[in-house]
């Protein structure tokens, strides 16, 4: 890969998707293949297989599930936080309960409901890594 080719690869916005589905998860990744050019896209299974690619990487947001085993969404969300503060925060939450809205809200730069359309998604994170 030429010089040129590996700066215009590192210059590009890295998005995490966090869930515990590894079918939603599979989905995610095929809607998302166009968008691929201009962000660079990781996939985790659950917090832990999450938080061992936060460690061994930079990402610019994460975009994660509410309800997980382990660590839920707000949790993970928190640590996040925590350890790379300037990292953008997205909770995507297919729960109708209020406790978990208000503690998604609290820290996350953005709550979206399952289903979530994948224009929606595209725009919330393109805002977000406006800013």
């Amino acid at each position: 890969m030429s010089e040129r080719a590996t700066e215009r690869a590192t210059d590009r916005p890295k998005i995490l998707f966090v869930d515990d589905d590894p079918q939603l998860l599979a989905g995610l990744r095929s809607v998302l293949r166009a968008d691929r050019a201009r962000w660079d896209i990781s996939f985790a299974q659950g917090s832990d297989e999450a938080l061992a690619q936060l460690a061994a990487a930079r990402y610019d947001a994460v975009v994660s599930d509410m309800r997980m085993p382990g660590l839920d969404g707000a949790e993970l969300l928190a640590l996040v936080k925590q350890r790379v503060p300037a990292a953008r925060r997205v909770i995507l939450s297919g729960s109708a309960d209020s406790d978990d809205a208000l503690r998604a809200s609290a820290i996350a730069d953005a709550v979206l409901t399952k289903p979530c359309p994948v224009r929606e998604l595209r725009a919330a994170n393109e805002r977000l890594l406006a800013t």
